[in-house]
């Protein structure tokens, strides 16, 4: 008997001795398989983790054997705030917290199976978790966050299509962290709302404000489209690719595509948002890029009029921008003045000093290669792109403005740039779209149009969407401009016809 009561108490003692540290990671999230009677009022990723501003119990189901338990905490105010944690229903401790930033709480006992409580009683200010590390048996083990779920539940020989959708599951909620798997795609967030739908709601899922939303496929993902609901004034940004998203800089907008991630190349990407966004629906691309269709604007070459005319002009005045270093590539917007005469011209070139463009000689092409002159696309009801020439001035006195009746829109030619001692000489000879000839010169000092912000560039371009300025998307007044593949489509249109 005393060998078989020895060999047991060896066995019981191995046992416990299995038990590992399991570290739980709350910086951006409440990890799983973790949950919290209340969510978060946000995240502190790179400093204190959740942020409790009420009362909140913080459970761990079925741990076996738990011997330690160590909490990583802050607190904004002192001797008002208490931590007590529990294991299967025992207190192990309780602790008054001080005005401490990321401070360790250690609650030990002996092996007990059962729920871990964290009691958060919060009477002013702030409470934070950072991290929990657990001494005992989890299912799972030692996933350094309980992050399991985001992985061993998606099967890895799940077989896509292309693309492969994820709509809402049918949960309605708000404020709280959520996560679910659908067509093998893992989506999570840390403060986000569901609904599962109604005659005046769509169905959705999103994330808050300030907060991110991961998806997580078996596979790299290429690329993605959300379908949904972006808030006024949003603006998001991606750990992963490169993202394109609405102009919602006026008003909530719903489209679809309202974002897009080309280029993911990973199982799984982040987007963090600085407004609420929901997703009606989200496409999944495991092969090629999704194709994404703009709004494309009718341009028409209808203003310029019918008969052939030759136009020889000589300008008085020329004004540039540089708009280079705020699109990422060669980009100059050349205007120039006369009494009867403006004209627009873009160059894919970038600007030197005195002569404006390198002395040489430039030709207006379609082809969007840098060293070109951008021939016109056209224009709309409301604005002509360059290349083009605007003339028939009038002024209205109700608008307090000149605007213009007729425009050429130069389609061919070339423009010499030259030294001169008065600063540069600008000879064009050129074609309009309807068959209309150019010849046009001007000879003086080139003045400099500075941006009225240089660190708020918006002022002249409408908006840079991408904020380290290496990629090839602006904004620029009512139209997109970008550079792909070697072209360039749209430019900047700036003048009105009556």
């Amino acid at each position: 008997m005393k060998k078989i009561i020895t060999l047991f108490s060896f066995l019981l003692v191995s046992l416990v001795s299995l038990a590992a540290d399991v570290v739980y990671d709350f910086s951006s999230k409440i990890p799983s398989p973790w949950t919290s009677s209340q969510a978060p009022l946000g995240y502190e990723a790179d400093n204190r983790g959740s942020q409790f501003t009420s009362d909140a119990n913080i459970t761990l189901k079925g741990v076996k054997n738990v011997t330690k338990v160590v909490v990583t905490c802050s607190s904004n105010i002192d001797n008002q705030n208490t931590l007590a944690l529990s294991v299967a229903g025992k207190e192990w401790g309780k602790e008054m917290l001080k005005k401490e930033t990321n401070v360790e709480k250690t609650f030990t006992g002996n092996a007990t199976s059962g729920d871990i409580v964290i009691a958060i009683t919060r009477a002013s200010k702030s409470v934070y978790i950072k991290k929990i590390v657990v001494t005992g048996e989890v299912e799972g083990g030692n996933n350094n966050g309980g992050n399991n779920e985001e992985t061993g539940n998606l099967d890895p020989n799940y077989k896509y299509s292309e693309p492969t959708s994820v709509t809402p599951n049918g949960a309605t909620g708000s404020n709280a962290a959520y996560s679910f798997i659908k067509n093998n795609i893992l989506v999570s967030c840390p403060m986000g709302g569901q609904h599962a739908g109604s005659e005046t709601v769509t169905a959705y899922f999103g994330c808050n404000a300030g907060q991110t939303i991961t998806f997580t496929a078996a596979k790299p993902i290429k690329g993605l489209v959300i379908n949904g609901m972006v808030k006024k004034g949003f603006e998001g940004d991606c750990d992963k690719g490169e993202l394109l998203q609405v102009d919602a800089s006026e008003e909530d907008v719903e489209a679809e595509p309202v974002v897009a991630i080309l280029d993911i190349d990973a199982p799984s990407v982040t987007i963090t948002c600085n407004k609420q966004m929901r997703c009606y629906s989200v496409d999944f691309y495991f092969e090629e890029n999704p194709e994404i269709e703009g709004e494309e604007e009718e341009y028409t070459f209808e203003w310029e009029p019918d008969v052939k005319s030759e136009l020889n002009i000589t300008f008085d005045e020329m004004e540039y921008t540089d708009y280079s270093e705020y699109i990422g590539t060669p980009y100059v917007d050349m205007y120039f003045a006369s009494e009867k005469y403006d004209m627009e011209i873009e160059a894919l070139v970038n600007s030197v000093a005195g002569t404006v463009l390198p002395v040489g000689t430039y030709e207006i092409s379609d082809s969007g290669e840098d060293g070109t002159l951008l021939a016109s696309p056209g224009g709309t009801e409301t604005a002509d792109y360059p290349a083009y020439i605007a003339t028939d001035w009038v002024y209205d006195e109700e608008e307090n403005a000149w605007f213009y009746n007729k425009a050429y829109y130069l389609i061919q030619g070339t423009l010499k740039v030259e030294a001169d001692p008065a600063g540069v000489k600008m000879t064009l000879n050129a074609t309009t779209a309807k068959g209309s000839t150019v010849k046009a010169v001007f000879v003086g000092k080139a003045q400099t149009s500075e941006l009225s912000d240089p660190e708020n560039p918006e002022d002249a371009i409408a908006n840079v969407k991408d904020s380290n300025k290496s990629h090839d998307k602006v904004l620029s007044g009512n139209r997109i401009v970008i550079r792909k593949d070697g072209k360039t489509y749209g430019t900047i249109g700036v003048q009105l016809k009556k």
